[in-house]
């Protein structure tokens, strides 16, 4: 695998971009309390999410590198990672609160970005101790929402299930490539994704769905 290969898939599925591309793959399912809102509505939360989850999270990171709290936008130091992380969680907890006080939201839009807090929460934590790859949490994390849309929601998603378990093979292995963690560090980022992602699912969904 080439280097520039192995780095167009890390920048293409970039953590925070994972409740971006969740929250489109969502809208385009057949799944009517979503399909309800409109377009609009839809175009609406959508950019709501990315100025939250993306553009937000990249001005505060050029904040932090110009003020050496970080010394490259990589975060490859572990020490370093922590003040991202809380800047993160701060976003990703405003965002859903934000999406829980519309009472017409659907749910399972809510929850992909409780998902991002929860995991982030998680990821501070364990880095007060040792590294694990984000990446790969949230390719996990990913691929637990899947499951999660077809149990709930009675989905055919095996095909993208599928994908998704290829890229994530993909991502992990270009981390991997790159030296950006070890493969107890990827490993251990993608089972903790599926395990936030899968638990907090089955504890705030199954309650509706009884």
């Amino acid at each position: 695998m080439k280097k520039e290969l192995a780095e167009s898939f890390s920048q293409s599925f970039h953590p925070i971009l994972i409740p971006f591309y969740s929250l489109l793959f969502i809208f385009v399912l057949p799944i009517f309390e979503v399909s309800s809102l409109g377009f609009d509505f839809q175009l609406f939360i959508i950019i709501v999410i990315a100025i939250t989850t993306i553009l937000l999270p990249i001005i505060s990171l050029i904040f932090l590198k110009r003020q050496n709290i970080v010394s490259s936008f990589l975060i490859e130091n572990r020490k370093e990672r922590s003040t991202p992380y809380i800047m993160m969680f701060i976003y990703y907890i405003i965002t859903t609160i934000m999406l829980l006080r519309v009472e017409f939201m659907p749910y399972i839009i809510s929850l992909v970005v409780a998902i991002a807090a929860a995991g982030t929460l998680v990821l501070f934590l364990i880095n007060l101790r040792i590294k694990i790859s984000v990446h790969a949490m949230g390719m996990g994390s990913l691929g637990g929402l899947l499951y999660l849309l077809m149990h709930f929601y009675e989905l055919n998603l095996m095909t993208p299930i599928v994908v998704t378990l290829l890229l994530s093979v993909i991502v992990i292995v270009s981390r991997y490539y790159l030296k950006a963690h070890t493969a107890i560090e990827l490993i251990m980022g993608y089972l903790a994704g599926i395990f936030i992602s899968i638990g907090m699912g089955f504890y705030f969904l199954s309650p509706l769905f009884v």
